[in-house]
C-alpha cells in the first residue's frame, strides 16, 4: 500500500481510518436526542409497539404500511436488548451508519483497480461518507435508511468481488445481500437494476448469463413477500405526501443537500472521478467499466425517480440516498488526479467546510414537550385523545412513556381511517367512560370539541407548545360536578377536588360567578395531628398560568398544587385550603366564616 508513491504501513493506514470512524461516530452520536422523533420515526415505533396485542408485526406491516419487513424486525430485536428509548433506537441507526462508513473501504478497493496510489482512495471514500449530511441526519432517526445503505455497499462490494473471481461463495454473498436489500427497502433495488446493467453491457458470455441469474434468484426468494403482503401494500395509504415534484427546483435542492453550497468543487471532483487514465495510442482520458457502474449508480437513480415520480410519488432526498456511497466514491476518485499536495488541500477544505455546515436539517414539532405537560397532571384511568395530523404515531410513542398506566388514548383520525363502522358512536360511548380527557389538537376538523361537548366534558385547562408559528395544543376536559363543594368571600367557587396521597398532590377546580378584579393566591397545606403545618404549595391556579382576573364568568380552571416537602413521616394529616393577596396578606374566608376550608385527611 502506498501514500504520495511512498510506502505506508498498516499502523498508518489503521489510524487514518480510526480517525475517520470517530468523525463519523461523533457526528452520528452527538445530539442524537437533541430533537424529538417526527412523523416518520413514529410510524416505525407505531408498528413496533402498537400492533403488538392487535396483530403481529409481519401482519401489521401488510395491513397498514408500505415498506419490508427486515429492519422492523431487526429493531425489534436490537429493543428487546436495548430498551425502547429514542437513544437506544436512534443507536441502532447510528451504529448501522458507521459501519457503512467503515465498509466503504473494501468497497473503494475494488473499485480502484490496482490503482498505485489506492491508499488515498479507500480513506477519501470513508471520508466523504462520514460528512455526508444527508446520512449524518437519518443516522439519527429511527428508520430503515442507514441498513439500506449498508446493504446496498455490501452489495456493490460483493458483486465487483465476484467479477473480480467469480466464485460461488463470493456469488452467495452478493445474492444474500441483495435479498437484504429487497427485505429492507424496495426502493433499494435501484442497485441489482445497475448492476444487471453493468452485467449486460461490460460482461460477455456465460458470466454475463451467469450474473443475471444470481439478480433472478434474488428476485424469486423475494416473491413469497412480494406476492403474499408486497403488493397489497401498494393500496396502504402512504401517511404524509413528503414527495417533492419533478422540476429544477428539486434538482438544484437535492444538489444542495447532497453536495452543500461547495457542490461546484464536488461536482468538479465526481466529474474527475468518472475518468481513469489508460495508456491508449494517444493516451486519451476515459471511463472504465468502474466509472460506468457509478454514472448509472448516480445518474440512473435521479432519472428514475424524478420520471416515475409522476405515476408513484417516489421522489424526496431520503428515498434518493442511496446515492450516498457513489457519490462518496467519485470524489474520492477525482482526487486520484491531483499531486498529493493538492489532494491534501483540497481535503482539508472539504473537511473544514462539511465540519463547521449544516446542508441538510430538519427541525422537528416538540410533541416530548406536548407529551410530558400531559403526563405531568394525568391519572390513572384518565384517557388522551388526539387529532393531529400523522403526528398521532409520535405522540403514542411519548404518551406511552409519560401517561401512567391505565390511559387510554385514541387517534379520531385512525379511528376514522380504521374503523369507520364504529365512528363516532364508539368515541362517543369511550369518552362517557372516563371523567378526563387529555385532547391534543393540531387540526382544522374540530369534530373532537363537539365529541366532548356532548359527553358533557368541559374544558378546564390548556397547555400550549409553539414550534414556530404553530401552535400545539394540549386541552384538559373535565366532568364536573353541578353543585359546588365551598364559596369564598372573594367570589371564587371551589367547584371540586382531589388528594392523591402517593403523588403528595392535591388537585383543585374553581370557577367564578362574576369576572375578579384581583390575583389571588391559592394556597393548599397539609396539618398533622397536633395542628402544625408540615408541607404547603402557593400559587396562582395552574401552577401561575391562570391568575384570576385571567377568568372568564362560570369558566373552569383546573389547579394541581403539588405539597412540599414530599416525604413526611407515616401518620394522618388534614389537608385544607386557603386563599388571600400576596401582596398584602389580606385573607378571605369561605361564606361560612371560616379562615380556610378543610378537604379531608390523608394517609402516609
Amino acid at each position: 500500500m502506498t501514500i504520495f508513491n511512498r510506502p505506508v504501513s498498516r499502523q498508518t493506514f489503521i489510524t487514518c481510518m480510526t480517525a475517520v470512524l470517530l468523525l463519523a461516530a461523533l457526528f452520528r452520536i452527538y445530539h442524537i436526542i437533541q430533537r424529538p422523533i417526527w412523523t416518520d420515526e413514529g410510524t416505525t415505533t407505531f408498528n413496533l409497539f402498537h400492533f403488538n396485542g392487535q396483530t403481529d408485526l409481519i401482519s401489521g406491516l401488510a395491513a397498514r404500511d408500505h415498506h419490508p419487513p427486515l429492519y422492523y424486525l431487526m429493531l425489534q430485536g436490537w429493543v428487546a436488548l436495548t430498551g425502547d428509548s429514542v437513544f437506544a433506537m436512534r443507536y441502532f441507526a447510528a451504529l448501522v451508519g458507521i459501519l457503512a462508513v467503515a465498509l466503504m473501504v473494501p468497497l473503494a478497493r475494488v473499485f480502484a483497480s490496482g490503482h498505485p496510489r489506492s491508499f488515498i482512495l479507500p480513506i477519501a471514500a470513508a471520508l466523504m461518507l462520514a460528512l455526508s449530511d444527508p446520512d449524518i441526519d437519518l443516522s439519527q432517526e429511527i428508520r430503515f435508511y442507514t441498513l439500506r445503505t449498508l446493504f446496498i455497499i455490501l452489495s456493490a462490494f460483493f458483486y465487483l468481488r465476484w467479477l473480480n473471481r467469480p466464485t460461488h461463495r463470493r456469488a452467495l454473498l452478493w445474492l444474500l445481500a441483495n435479498v437484504a436489500i429487497l427485505h429492507t427497502n424496495y426502493q433499494g433495488a435501484f442497485i441489482m437494476l445497475f448492476e444487471g446493467l453493468h452485467a449486460l453491457i461490460y460482461l460477455r458470455g456465460k458470466q454475463r448469463l451467469t450474473a443475471l441469474a444470481w439478480l433472478a434468484a434474488a428476485g424469486i426468494i423475494f416473491l413469497p413477500w412480494f406476492l403474499g403482503y408486497g403488493i397489497g401494500q401498494f393500496d396502504n395509504e402512504q401517511g404524509v405526501n413528503s414527495t417533492l415534484p419533478s422540476t429544477w427546483e428539486t434538482f438544484v435542492e437535492l444538489v444542495y443537500k447532497f453536495l452543500g453550497r461547495q457542490w461546484p468543487l464536488i461536482v468538479g471532483l465526481m466529474l474527475l472521478g468518472l475518468l481513469a487514465y489508460r495508456p491508449l495510442a494517444r493516451r486519451k482520458w476515459l471511463p472504465d467499466d468502474r466509472a460506468a457502474l457509478l454514472i448509472m449508480w448516480v445518474g440512473l437513480t435521479l432519472i428514475i425517480s424524478f420520471v416515475a415520480n409522476e405515476w408513484f410519488s417516489i421522489l424526496s432526498p431520503r428515498r434518493v440516498m442511496l446515492i450516498s456511497p457513489a457519490i462518496a466514491l467519485l470524489v474520492a476518485r477525482g482526487l486520484l488526479h491531483f499531486t498529493p499536495s493538492t489532494r491534501l488541500f483540497l481535503l482539508v477544505v472539504i473537511v473544514a467546510y462539511c465540519v463547521t455546515t449544516v446542508d441538510d436539517y430538519y427541525p422537528k414539532a416538540p410533541w416530548d414537550r406536548v407529551g410530558a405537560d400531559m403526563g405531568r397532571y394525568a391519572q390513572s384511568g384518565d384517557m388522551g385523545l388526539m387529532e393531529i395530523y400523522y403526528d398521532d404515531t409520535v405522540l403514542y410513542y411519548y404518551t406511552d412513556h409519560t401517561m401512567p398506566p391505565g390511559t387510554v388514548v385514541k387517534s379520531l383520525r385512525m379511528w376514522r381511517q380504521f374503523e369507520p363502522q364504529t365512528y363516532p358512536a364508539g368515541v362517543l360511548d369511550l369518552l362517557r367512560q372516563h371523567n378526563t380527557v387529555w385532547f391534543t389538537h393540531w387540526s382544522p376538523d374540530q369534530s373532537g370539541f363537539q365529541f366532548l361537548q356532548e359527553t358533557g366534558h368541559v374544558q378546564t385547562a390548556l397547555m400550549t407548545t409553539y414550534w414556530g408559528t404553530n401552535a400545539l395544543n394540549a386541552y384538559r376536559f373535565d366532568v364536573i360536578q353541578p353543585q359546588p363543594v365551598v364559596d369564598f368571600t372573594n367570589g371564587m367557587r371551589l367547584r371540586q377536588f382531589e388528594m392523591i396521597p402517593e403523588k403528595m398532590r392535591v388537585d383543585l377546580w374553581w370557577s367564578a360567578s362574576a369576572a375578579l378584579d384581583k390575583d389571588y393566591s391559592v394556597s393548599v397545606f397539609l396539618l398533622d395531628a397536633s395542628g402544625q403545618l408540615v408541607a404547603q404549595h402557593d400559587s396562582f391556579p395552574f401552577e401561575n398560568n391562570r391568575p384570576t382576573t385571567s377568568w372568564r364568568v362560570d369558566e373552569v380552571i383546573y389547579d394541581p398544587h403539588a405539597l412540599q416537602p414530599a416525604d413526611l413521616p407515616a401518620g394522618t394529616y388534614t389537608v385544607a385550603v386557603q386563599l388571600y393577596t400576596y401582596y398584602d396578606g389580606l385573607k378571605y374566608p369561605t361564606l361560612q366564616g371560616d379562615d380556610w376550608y378543610v378537604l379531608g385527611t390523608i394517609q402516609r
